[in-house]
């Protein structure tokens, strides 16, 4: 709320009893005082204007004036330096007289004449409208103000260029001319009255906004226009469609290979648990919970999960609930309904209704809202859905598979999450290990990824040297798969040769890994003592094929030996 402009307030002023005579009323006006008089649940007010009248009427007192006339009778309003000024005057007046102004408890605080309201008022709504009028050229949002009929009459510099429409061009128009009446939200809140708080909007095929539009009401409380505010999200909702694309993987067909989990490499203990019980939950129509760290591959194990399952005929599709902006998670989850105003049942199926007997992969489910999270879980206990402002339930047979980071459990405690969702979709869970603790596969998604981008840039598959694999397996890969995956797209981009050296990596993997050259010289020196016994030098080797994740060309290097010999050496002591 703006200060208030101050109006001319006349405080000077004395209260008398209606016996009081009008030549003594007089005494007071000549000196420049208001007087005023009760009579009952009536005030009487004369001005100093008044005092040439007061000597031509031939009452002899107050009382004796008001049994005559009600001329002198006031309208009082009760202001206390709030609300506007404009609404301070009445609508209607018994007459022109000046206003007796009260604060709350009724006491008297002065007079004002109409005209020093009405100069006062102007002011007030001159300055207000210069407020609006910068900060809506000033906020990053389109702002859009139409009036009841759904004429514009503003429309900011943003909304000129998010719709390349001219104000020149809308303003006094009715909006439907420019925009497909059933899509306006503008609209709709001048026949709902409601306010609209960060909601998913499309006012044009090409357009997705996040939406804020209250209704603008008088005095009366009648709805006289509406507002609306609106973020550009266009390329926000596009890179979102890139990054839920369900052949992001490139993965295979189901008829292309007999068993999808191959593509997950890794022999560990730890991945191959993974692998037995995603196999199992894959032949299930049961939600499944993939738990761990950003990165480790929660996704890909979803959609071979799918493509596993009997579903697989049907869509995959994904939501990243940490993508997406809170405001527009309910549409891209249950949809909505347009064109409530007008009886029309256009609108938008959500991702739950569009995978509709295939797979819907929930990703960061931990950052999905908890009113959000209270609507999901109606959805799947009663496996329908309603579409954000309609009422009419859809049948849906989706199933979900949600991941996160998070302990959920912990989440509970501090009611961060409900728990009825988190009973209802943690039938069965699989923790996914970082990749730090399955460093023996990695070799073998390293062999995947330079096949995989070395036919992507039409290159020759490299190898690498023995540096760059010790650098592989002795970094602890805080990013996961996708970070290893990154790392060896660039090796390929970067190597001219056949060959990956360590200067090819990121400057992390580099730092701090041991040289090959200075460990040559300690263990060779060992290997070359007359003295060293069979046990010793098992346990060098097994060492140096633990820190080169078994490459025999690397662990040789390391042993300052030729490879030849260290295979002679296994194969002497029975290690293969």
């Amino acid at each position: 709320m703006f200060k208030n402009e101050h109006f001319l307030l006349n405080a000077s002023i004395v209260t008398v009893s209606i016996e009081t005579t009008l030549e003594e009323v007089s005494f007071y006006l000549n000196k420049g005082t208001g007087v005023i008089a009760h009579s009952g649940s009536h005030t009487c007010l004369f001005t100093p204007e008044d005092a040439a009248l007061l000597p031509v009427l031939s009452a002899m007192n107050v009382q004796a004036l008001l049994e005559k006339s009600s001329y002198f009778l006031a309208e009082s309003v009760q202001w206390d330096d709030q609300g506007n000024l404009a609404s301070l005057i009445p609508l209607t007046l018994s007459s022109n007289r000046p206003l007796l102004i009260k604060d709350k408890e009724g006491n008297v605080r002065g007079y004002s004449s109409l005209s020093d309201l009405l100069r006062a008022a102007t002011l007030e709504q001159q300055k207000s409208a210069a407020y609006f009028a910068a900060l809506a050229d000033t906020v990053t949002d389109a702002v859009t103000v139409v009036d009841r009929d759904g004429a514009v009459i503003y429309w900011n510099t943003v909304a000129e260029e998010l719709y390349q429409l001219p104000s020149a061009d809308i303003l006094g128009k009715r909006i439907g001319e420019h925009f497909d009446v059933e899509t306006l939200m503008v609209l709709k809140i001048l026949d709902e009255g409601r306010m609209i708080r960060n909601t998913y909007h499309r006012p044009r095929p090409d357009t997705h906004v996040l939406i804020n539009a209250s209704p603008i009401r008088d005095a009366q409380g009648l709805i006289i226009g509406g507002i609306a505010t609106e973020q550009d999200i266009t390329q926000l909702v596009r890179l979102n469609e890139q990054l839920t694309a369900a052949d992001s993987f490139g993965l295979p067909n189901k008829e292309q290979t007999e068993d999808l989990f191959t593509l997950i490499k890794g022999k560990g203990p730890a991945i191959g648990k993974v692998i037995q019980w995603a196999k199992k939950v894959a032949a299930t129509e049961t939600p499944v919970l993939l738990i761990g760290e950003s990165g480790v591959g929660k996704e890909q194990l979803a959609h071979i999960i799918h493509q596993s399952s009997s579903r697989s005929e049907h869509p995959f599709l994904t939501l990243n609930c940490g993508i997406v902006p809170a405001g527009l998670l309910e549409a891209e989850l249950f949809g909505y309904q347009g064109g409530a105003f007008t009886g029309s049942e256009t609108g938008e199926a959500g991702k739950l209704e569009q995978a509709k007997e295939g797979t819907l992969f929930i990703n960061e489910i931990e950052k999905l809202p908890l009113d959000l999270q209270a609507k999901l879980y109606h959805s799947i206990t009663q496996q329908t859905i309603v579409r954000s402002g309609g009422s009419q339930p859809i049948r849906v047979r989706t199933r979900i598979i949600i991941a996160t980071t998070q302990d959920l459990a912990a989440k509970l405690v501090t009611q961060e999450f409900r728990s009825d969702l988190y009973y209802a979709l943690n039938v069965i869970s699989i923790r996914i290990p970082p990749l730090r603790d399955r460093t023996e596969d990695i070799p073998a998604m390293v062999h995947m990824y330079l096949k995989q981008f070395s036919l992507n840039y039409q290159k020759p598959v490299p190898v690498l040297s023995p540096e760059v694999i010790l650098a592989l397996t002795n970094y602890a890969w805080p990013g996961n798969i996708q970070e290893l995956k990154n790392v060896i797209e660039r090796c390929v981009i970067l190597s001219d040769e056949d060959i990956i050296q360590l200067e090819h990596l990121p400057t992390a993997l580099q730092e701090g890994q041991p040289s090959l050259a200075s460990l040559e010289g300690d263990s060779a020196a060992i290997l070359l003592k007359a003295k060293v016994s069979d046990e010793e030098e098992i346990t060098l080797i097994e060492d140096a094929l633990a820190k080169t994740a078994g490459n025999k060309s690397a662990a040789a290097k390391l042993l300052g030996i030729s490879r030849g010999t260290l295979y002679n050496k296994m194969k002497e002591y029975q290690m293969e």
